[in-house]
C-alpha cells in the first residue's frame, strides 16, 4: 500500500477543512460582552408600570389599555373588560425565564429564525416602549428564539408562551362581577303562567328558602333555587350583537325578568330576551310513486340576550350595552322554571310513629296462700 499519496492528500485537506470550519463557526459572543445573557427576559416592575399592551400574531393586532383606576380593557368597539387572570399569566410567563445565550448577529441566520411569528410590546402612559419582543420558532434542543426591540441580535430563552390576537380569548365575560351563589339573600322570578312575580328568600346561605307564595302543603324546592342562584350570580356572556340587529330587536318582544338581592344589599335585575322560534319549514310533497322524503331539520334555536340593571354597575359593560346586546348560553334561560308550580314540591310526610314496644317480661311468680 502506498502511504505517501494518502499523507499528501490529508496534508492538503486538513488545512482546507480547518479554514471552512473557521469561516462557518458559531459567532463567539461571551456573556461578559452581552449583559442580557443570564438576566430575566422581562423585569416585573417594568411590566407592572405598563399602561398599554399590544400583541401581534396570525396577521392580527390586539391592544389592551389600562385606565387611571387600573382597569384593563380590550381595544375595540365596544371596549370590553380584559381577562386579568390571563394578562397576569402572560406577565408571569415573561418574567420567569432567563436569557440562556446569545445566538447570532448574522442577518442571514436571523432571517432563518422566523422572528416574525409573534410580537408583544408593553408601553408606558406616554407611549414609550418598555418592552418589545419578537418571537421566533422553537429551537431543536428546547427554548425559543427571540430578539429585543427589532435589534440585529437574536437570543435563546426557555420561554413558554402561546400568543394569539383573538379578542374572544382575552375577554372577561363576567356580567355580574364579584358574586357567588352564597351571597344571594332573595330571588324574584317572573313566570309565563302568572302575572305575579314570586319572591324566594332565606335568612342565611345555610338556611332553607321560603316564599309567601308557597301553596298549602308544599315547600320551596331547595335544589332548584340553589341552582338558579348559582346561574344568575355567575352569569357570563358568550357573544355580542349590535342593538339594531334584527335578531336582537325581535328578541326584545318577549322579555322575561329575574332579579336578586344580596345579603349586602346589592340589587341586580336581569332581563332575558329570546325571539319566538321560527316555524318548521313544510316537508316537500312526494312525487307520485315515490317515498316521502324525510322532513327538513328544525331551525337552530334563537339566541338568548340579556340586559342588566345593577346597583354596582360595571362602567365598561354599561357603556357597551348602549350599542350592543350580550348573548348568553341558552341553557341558563331554558333552565328557568317554566311555571310557578315548578318551584314547589309537596312537604314530605312525617315518618310513621313507631309502634309501642311489646313487653316480653314474665310477671313475677307468687306463692299461693294456704287455706286456713
Amino acid at each position: 500500500m502506498r502511504l505517501r499519496p494518502l499523507f499528501l492528500t490529508l496534508a492538503i485537506l486538513a488545512p482546507v477543512a480547518a479554514g471552512v470550519w473557521w469561516l462557518q463557526r458559531p459567532q463567539a459572543h461571551p456573556a461578559t460582552l452581552d449583559p442580557r445573557v443570564g438576566q430575566r427576559l422581562a423585569d416585573p416592575a417594568t411590566l407592572a408600570s405598563a399602561a398599554r399592551i399590544q400583541i401581534q400574531a396570525d396577521n392580527r393586532t390586539l391592544g389592551f389599555t389600562r385606565s387611571a383606576e387600573g382597569r384593563w380593557s380590550l381595544d375595540g368597539t365596544p371596549a370590553l373588560p380584559a381577562d386579568l387572570s390571563r394578562l397576569g399569566r402572560l406577565s408571569s410567563d415573561l418574567v420567569t425565564p432567563k436569557i440562556e445565550r446569545f445566538v447570532t448577529a448574522n442577518p442571514s441566520r436571523i432571517a432563518s429564525l422566523e422572528l416574525d411569528q409573534a410580537q408583544i410590546s408593553y408601553f408606558d402612559a406616554g407611549g414609550k416602549p418598555l418592552l418589545a419582543l419578537d418571537l421566533g420558532k422553537n429551537a431543536d434542543g428546547g427554548g425559543r428564539f427571540l430578539r429585543f426591540n427589532a435589534e440585529p441580535k437574536a437570543y435563546l430563552s426557555r420561554l413558554n408562551v402561546n400568543l394569539d390576537a383573538t379578542p374572544e380569548s382575552w375577554r372577561d365575560t363576567t356580567l355580574v362581577a364579584g358574586l357567588k351563589s352564597a351571597d344571594i339573600a332573595s330571588l324574584t322570578l317572573q313566570f309565563p303562567d302568572t302575572p305575579n312575580r314570586v319572591t324566594f328568600s332565606r335568612p342565611a346561605a345555610d338556611k332553607p328558602w321560603t316564599s309567601p307564595a308557597t301553596p298549602a302543603g308544599q315547600q320551596v324546592k331547595a335544589g332548584l333555587l340553589d341552582t338558579q342562584a348559582g346561574n344568575l350570580a355567575t352569569l357570563r356572556y358568550i357573544n355580542l350583537a349590535p342593538n339594531l340587529d334584527p335578531g336582537v330587536i325581535a328578541a326584545r318582544i318577549l322579555p322575561r325578568e329575574a332579579s336578586f338581592t344580596t345579603f349586602s344589599g346589592r340589587i341586580v335585575k336581569i332581563t332575558f330576551a329570546r325571539a319566538a322560534e321560527l316555524p318548521a319549514p313544510p316537508a316537500p310533497a312526494p312525487k307520485e310513486g315515490e317515498t316521502a322524503p324525510p322532513p327538513p331539520p328544525p331551525a337552530p334555536p334563537r339566541p338568548v340576550y340579556v340586559e342588566l340593571t345593577d346597583t354596582q354597575p360595571d362602567a365598561l359593560l354599561v357603556a357597551a350595552a348602549r350599542t350592543h346586546a350580550f348573548e348568553i348560553n341558552e341553557w341558563i334561560f331554558t333552565g328557568l322554571p317554566a311555571k310557578s308550580s315548578d318551584a314547589f314540591e309537596p312537604v314530605p310526610a312525617p315518618p310513621a310513629a313507631a309502634a309501642a314496644p311489646v313487653s316480653v317480661t314474665t310477671p313475677p311468680l307468687t306463692a299461693p296462700t294456704p287455706a286456713p
